[in-house]
């Protein structure tokens, strides 16, 4: 028997190759998957070729690799494709993790692939570039030493990757959107389901426009819009707002952080003026080094650390408390590693985001709204800035027009998701006009385990049942307190 299985193995490969005819070739193998428990579970691993720009037909192409999890339904719905955030996220990676048993759920429904995008996972190919250089770490950050820092070391990156014959023009949204409609031809389906979160809401926003008849339905969370890239300051101010109103409504926490915002106004107000320098130790080698502070680096350590869930938003108000008392021992450690990593370049990540860019009156608007804001315009620094003279087209303002369609959608949005605002969401269903959304209050931007009821309403959407917009009330996070209180 055991020799069979090659064989067999073999001509399920050729049988899938010439599936749909000529360009797309189809190659699967029988996969045993292995999640990061040590769970294993039957699938296959899925490959196929694409271009890399197809603005160049003589140009390179790409394999794309996925993992398939057969569905149990004997009559399955059209496969829901998994696309993962970042960009620069794996989805194969994604379903080795806690979201493990929601690939496995949907199961009950169809087939569940989980795609790696582009450049991402098994389908990246570009080597990695070694030749940045760390942020000084005792020099207090401003925004033209960052922006000239990270244009430098980025610069170095692309010219590298060029050189090594890799066109990453071709890294954008709409080359994905287009791999996925290749993928749905590659798979000899009418229609495919799309399952997203964060940056593959982005991308499955620009599959929606680019063809839109080629998906059955679409479920995603932590929604960025085409014109979304670069946040709001207004929608972050407004999520600071309400998380001190949660604080202050804490019988406990109220009492010791009755002014949040005050807080941590006072905290920026006196680095703007008098940057720190203090210590740290190397969490590895324990060596001691020197840590500059300023505001700006507080302000970006906040909105890259701090505010993505409640995990880590339930610890603002003492860190806050802590800096209002002289103790930097907490975020010292945070933009240290920030100045260390701030030079390092991931291809993809890059190209997507500066390709996909900002409107011009997005961008008058940000730049006006981050006068008044806290963290002023940090949640996607340094993007724009350093986008400029690296060759990396823009996609336009028609990419970036918020699509309009009457897909059967459901989305879910978190009040307490710092990345993705709930402001946004709105503005994006409202083009929607069979879409569905869930507010889970109390979730954060990673809410597809916040609740089993995500897990439940997700099975009967794509199950085509009946699923009703809703607010979902889940705890408030429990927030950290001194340790003499």
């Amino acid at each position: 028997m055991q020799k069979l299985i090659p064989l067999l193995a073999g001509i399920l490969l050729s049988a899938l190759t010439f599936v749909n005819g000529q360009s797309h070739k189809l190659m699967v193998e029988p996969y045993t998957f292995t999640n990061l428990e040590g769970d294993e579970v039957a699938a296959e691993l899925g490959k196929f070729t694409v271009p890399e720009n197809r603005q160049k037909p003589n140009g390179n192409t790409i394999e794309l690799h996925f993992v398939r999890f057969k569905s149990t339904n004997p009559n399955p719905s059209f496969p829901i494709v998994y696309l993962a955030g970042g960009p620069g996220g794996s989805g194969i990676n994604t379903a080795k993790g806690p979201r493990f048993e929601l690939f496995m759920a949907l199961r009950e429904v169809a087939d569940v692939i989980a795609f790696d995008q582009r450049g991402t996972g098994l389908s990246k190919t570009m080597p990695p570039c070694s030749t940045t250089t760390p942020f000084p770490l005792n020099e207090p950050g401003t925004t033209e030493a960052y922006v000239e820092h990270i244009k430098a070391n980025t610069k170095k990156c692309l010219d590298f990757w060029r050189e090594e014959g890799f066109d990453l023009s071709g890294y954008n949204t709409k080359e994905s959107a287009d791999d996925l409609e290749d993928l749905r031809k590659t798979l000899g389906v009418d229609k495919l389901n799309l399952w997203g979160i964060s940056y593959g809401s982005h991308l499955a926003f620009a599959a929606v426009k680019r063809h839109p008849d080629s998906w059955n339905r679409i479920a995603l969370a932590g929604l960025e819009g085409p014109d979304h890239t670069i946040k709001r300051p207004a929608y972050n101010q407004a999520f600071l707002e309400y998380l001190a109103s949660k604080v202050k409504a804490d019988p406990k926490a109220g009492k010791v952080y009755p002014d949040v915002l005050g807080s941590m106004k006072k905290v920026l107000t006196k680095l703007e003026t008098e940057p720190v320098v203090t210590k740290a130790k190397h969490p590895q080698t324990g060596m001691e080094f020197e840590v500059g502070i300023s505001k700006l680096d507080l302000q970006l350590v906040t909105s890259f650390f701090m505010l993505k869930n409640p995990s880590n938003s339930k610890d603002l108000p003492f860190i806050y408390h802590q800096l209002e008392n002289g103790d930097f021992s907490t975020v010292t450690p945070w933009v240290g590693g920030l100045k260390m990593y701030s030079g390092r370049v991931s291809p993809m990540s890059f190209a997507m985001d500066a390709m996909s860019g900002i409107s011009p009156e997005r961008w008058d608007l940000i730049q006006e709204e981050a006068k008044t804001a806290l963290l002023g315009r940090t949640t996607n620094f340094p993007f724009p800035d350093v986008t400029d003279g690296m060759g990396l087209p823009d996609l336009g303002d028609e990419f970036r027009k918020n699509p309009t369609s009457s897909i059967p959608s459901l989305f879910f949005s978190g009040t307490l998701d710092g990345r993705t605002y709930l402001p946004s969401a709105k503005e994006l269903i409202k083009g929607f006009e069979n879409g569905i959304h869930v507010v889970i209050d109390g979730a954060g931007h990673d809410l597809f385990l916040s609740t089993p009821k995500v897990k439940s309403l997700l099975v009967d959407f794509f199950g085509e049942k009946s699923v009703m917009a809703q607010t979902i009330e889940i705890p408030m996070p429990i927030f950290t307190l001194p340790k003499d209180k």
